[in-house]
């Protein structure tokens, strides 16, 4: 029996990123969660021949072929191999329903495919990220309904993506959209590769969704680290597949902090070419801990629980419920590309010598924060609950924090999420505020002391302050600005700035 998948979600995700998966457990005859995604530039595959279905991995199949899987080796291969094409003024629900009749999901190699309901402001929303503007349609005939139509479509084409998960694996399968008019597909080949050892032995499956336990308290850098079994993890970046040049890579989302135990992290690193082409790839990194920790069933509707035997896996008739909690060994196990730890329900030292494995991934939480960014606190925040309440700490100036850079308003005022935590910190003590000098205007360093090297700014300048104003000795009230650290104290008075735009 075919059910409906239901788009509850939307992550906008590189052309290798595996968006990530919604954490919703799956009744019977239910629709089950997936996302929806998106990235610039469509890669035009020609290498997915794929006629079997893979062995116990859900997969799409579009159109009744099956999609296959994108791998470092072959990046494209979860792309399908025609396109859809769009124009202004077609409706967006015709768009989203040739998408959906030729879209199935399958849980595995054995179960039927179900089809994909997509929600069209989710949809909406990632044409919009792509440069697609929309308008609202409303008929002059009576009883008729009002429709979203394509107003102005980009000159480049880009990929939606879907993705679902089962049995705590993902597949994804990405769908290119070309404007009329717009270009050929762009050749993504061309874009940098990522690339990454473990102990030394190069590693196929690419980095991205790769799960890593480090140990707690260990010292971790983005790029070379070593996790829970002393294997050293090493990532590089080449210029393209064909070309083993050095490119450079660097972290863009690096929120570890490995004295917390038990936590777990997304790192997302973007590697650069000559060309400035880019690709990225996100890996989460588990912190070991001595207390249980929480299983987490990702969309299925139990844990599986595995022994190993000489590098052979053997599913066992124990399952755990999403939500149990188990004491996880520091000992991990990849075998065919699937990462695998030691739990027991007894205690610590019972896991490190137990055969009862369970995924990895099964550790960590789904539907992380992913759509992290790094910025310098620039004012002592206090750190909030999701109801404005303080917590009783702080995050302190002129440190880096990890937040999901979307504006969230409690109680009328405005916050970030920090990234991976159930907390909030105020948006003026980290992005600031813009404001326009009203007056000429000198950069101070005390309330009589200018900051040296810089000169008079002009009215009309616009300027971002930070946090409220702050009174000196001398009576008068200043902004902190743009730039300051405690090395180089900027401010500027309050007097000669306008309100907050």
């Amino acid at each position: 029996m075919k059910k409906n998948l239901r788009i509850v979600s939307v992550a906008a995700a590189a052309l290798l990123a595996v968006a990530p998966v919604v954490s919703t457990a799956i009744p019977v005859n239910a629709d089950t969660a997936v996302n929806v995604g998106s990235s610039t530039g469509t890669g035009a595959n020609t290498t997915n021949t794929n006629t079997q279905a893979p062995q116990n991995k859900p997969y799409f199949t579009y159109n009744n072929e099956i999609i296959g899987e994108s791998t470092q080796s072959n990046p494209l291969g979860n792309v399908v191999r025609t396109t859809v094409s769009f124009k202004s003024g077609d409706k967006v629900s015709d768009l989203i329903s040739k998408i959906s009749k030729a879209v199935q999901f399958h849980k595995d190699n054995y179960a039927g495919g179900e089809n994909v309901t997509i929600n069209e402001q989710d949809f909406i929303n990632q044409l919009k990220n792509n440069g697609v503007t929309t308008k609202t349609i409303n008929p002059s005939k009576k009883g008729e309904k009002s429709y979203e139509e394509i107003d102005k479509v980009p000159s480049t084409s880009f990929n939606i993506t879907l993705s679902a998960s089962a049995n705590n694996q993902t597949a994804t399968i990405q769908i290119p959209m070309v404007p009329e008019g717009a270009s050929a597909p762009v050749d993504t080949t061309q874009n940098p590769q990522i690339n990454w050892t473990k102990g030394g032995q190069a590693q196929s499956a690419s980095l991205n969704g790769q799960v890593f336990q480090v140990a707690v308290g260990s010292s971790f850098n983005p790029l070379s680290f070593t996790n829970s079994n002393g294997d050293t993890i090493s990532i590089s970046a080449q210029q393209s597949k064909d070309n083993s040049t050095y490119a450079s890579i660097e972290a863009t989302s690096n929120p570890v902090n490995t004295s917390e135990a038990g936590r777990y992290y997304n790192v997302t690193l973007t590697a650069t070419g000559n060309t400035g082409k880019k690709t990225t790839a996100t890996y989460t990194v588990l912190i070991t801990s001595s207390q249980k920790q929480t299983l987490y069933a990702n969309g299925a509707s139990s844990i599986p629980t595995y022994s190993i035997y000489g590098g052979n896996v053997l599913s066992n008739s124990t399952t755990f419920k999403d939500g149990d909690q188990v004491y996880v060994s520091d000992k991990t196990e990849t075998i065919g590309n699937v990462s695998y730890s030691q739990v027991s329900t007894k205690s610590k030292s019972d896991a490190n010598g137990s055969n009862m494995w369970v995924k990895t991934s099964a550790l960590v939480k789904p539907a992380g924060d992913t759509n992290v960014k790094t910025y310098p606190v620039m004012i002592d925040s206090r750190a909030y609950d999701k109801n404005g309440n303080y917590l009783g700490h702080m995050y302190y100036a002129y440190d880096n924090i990890d937040i999901v850079p979307t504006v969230v308003t409690i109680n009328g005022k405005t916050y970030y999420k920090v990234a991976n935590k159930d907390e909030y910190v105020r948006v003026t003590n980290i992005t600031g505020n813009k404001r326009t000098l009203t007056h000429n205007a000198y950069i101070y360093w005390s309330s009589y002391r200018r900051t040296p090297g810089t000169g008079k700014m002009y009215k009309g300048q616009t300027v971002t302050t930070y946090g409220p104003a702050m009174r000196f000795k001398n009576g008068k009230k200043y902004y902190r600005i743009e730039g300051c650290r405690n090395n180089n104290k900027r401010y500027i008075k309050a007097a000669n700035l306008s309100a907050a735009q």
